[in-house]
């Protein structure tokens, strides 16, 4: 994505806006591994809230509390995942 500005009069605000770049690098426009990238994205999503929610208790704990805390983690995020997911077919192009 690029930044340009929208407003370039005012220079004490100047607003950006994001638009998707037309230069993809590929001749069709496709990308490699879609459906790989959108899986990783939401997992990524998934284990900033989730991270984020037990941070605190992950601080405060020892090694085997923290064990025992990523394995409820994991769990969590494969849930919380599962219910992100778009229903995308593993097959589609991207």
């Amino acid at each position: 994505m690029q930044r340009l500005p929208h407003d370039m009069d005012r220079q004490d605000n100047v607003r950006l806006e994001l638009y998707a770049s037309p230069d993809t690098g590929h001749e069709s426009g496709f990308v490699a591994d879609g459906y790989e990238r959108l899986i990783s994205a939401v997992e990524s999503d998934a284990r900033q809230i989730v991270e984020a929610k037990y941070a605190d208790e992950w601080n405060a704990s020892g090694l085997l509390r923290r064990w025992n805390l990523q394995r409820k983690m994991d769990a969590e995020i494969s849930a919380m995942v599962a219910e992100m997911m778009p229903d995308v077919s593993p097959d589609a192009l991207f």
